[in-house]
Parts: C-alpha cells; sequence; structure tokens
C-alpha cells in the first residue's frame, strides 16, 4: 500500500507541521498550496494513499476539489479529511455528504491527527476496504478538542493571524 500522503494546505506553518509529523509516522507528503496546484497534482500522479483537504483554498475551495475527487474513477476511493480552522456545523455536515472520511478542526492536536490518518488508513472490515468507506464520520459525533497546553508543545503552532484571522 502507498504511504503518501496529499496535503493540500494553503498556511505555510500548518503545512511544514503537517508535513514534519507525517513523515515522522513514516509517510511520503506531497503539499499542493491551493486548488488549482492540487488539480495539477491530481491530473499528473498515481492517487496517494490519503487526502488531506484544507476546507478554504485560494482559486478551488477544498469541497469543490471534494465533490472532483470523488467523480475522478482513478482517485474516487482515495479518502479524504478535510481540515480546517472553523468549526462550523454546516461544514461539518457537507464534508461527509460529499464524500469526505472525516473532518479535523486544527486545534484538535498532533496526537489526535495520526490517530485519525491510522484511521483512515486502516478500514475495520474487507467490505470497507472495497469500498473505500471505512470509518466515514457522522457530522454529529465530530467535536473540537481543545488545544494542548503551550508547556506541553515542543513544536511551534501555526500561526492564524495572517489576513486579519483564522480560516
Amino acid at each position: 500500500m502507498s504511504r503518501t500522503i496529499l496535503c493540500v494546505e494553503d498556511e505555510q506553518d500548518t503545512s511544514a507541521l503537517l508535513k514534519a509529523i507525517l513523515e515522522r509516522e513514516g509517510y511520503v507528503v506531497v503539499r499542493a498550496v491551493n486548488g488549482r496546484q492540487a488539480i495539477c497534482l491530481i491530473e499528473t500522479m498515481l492517487p496517494p494513499a490519503l487526502i488531506l483537504l484544507d476546507v478554504i483554498l485560494p482559486y478551488v475551495n477544498g469541497f469543490e476539489l471534494l465533490a472532483a475527487l470523488r467523480l475522478n474513477p482513478d482517485w474516487k476511493h482515495v479518502p479524504i479529511i478535510m481540515v480546517s480552522a472553523d468549526s462550523c456545523g454546516a461544514d461539518i455536515e457537507r464534508a461527509p455528504a460529499l464524500g469526505a472520511n472525516d473532518y479535523m478542526v486544527k486545534t484538535t492536536g498532533i496526537k489526535d491527527l495520526v490517530q485519525k490518518v491510522t484511521r483512515v488508513l486502516s478500514p475495520s472490515t474487507d467490505e470497507d476496504r472495497k469500498t473505500g468507506t471505512g470509518d466515514r464520520v457522522c457530522p454529529a459525533t465530530v467535536t473540537p478538542v481543545a488545544r494542548r497546553p503551550k508547556a506541553r508543545a515542543r513544536r511551534a503552532a501555526p500561526t492564524n493571524d495572517r489576513k486579519g484571522g483564522a480560516k
């Protein structure tokens, strides 16, 4: 199985942090900084094991990319975790309706990210492996988790003050 993860994230700090964390876990991370670059990668690279997809992106947003990926015969079964700074209930409900396997609020922390990636890449049944639907989330079960206490954090947290606020 491929150990490649496509990370579509426009925030440089967040993207670098995700890459470092996932590479430490043994994954190869390919990054796209906006929707257009993601489309170019989708057209030129082999499907990865997983896609981490930011909701708010320049040019083509995450939901538009999600819909396009689910229509692409080569990529439609690739698990997708939507990632956002926003814990908006409408977005959390929209993600699985469009075919996302999970939704993660960026403030949930590193441990939760690694757990979600591991869970999505390890479907629970043979049927889930065939259909690519293992561990789909129920929107009601997604809740943001408080950020780790600063005293325990060893890595720089992504800043959210670019462009006047969080995404």
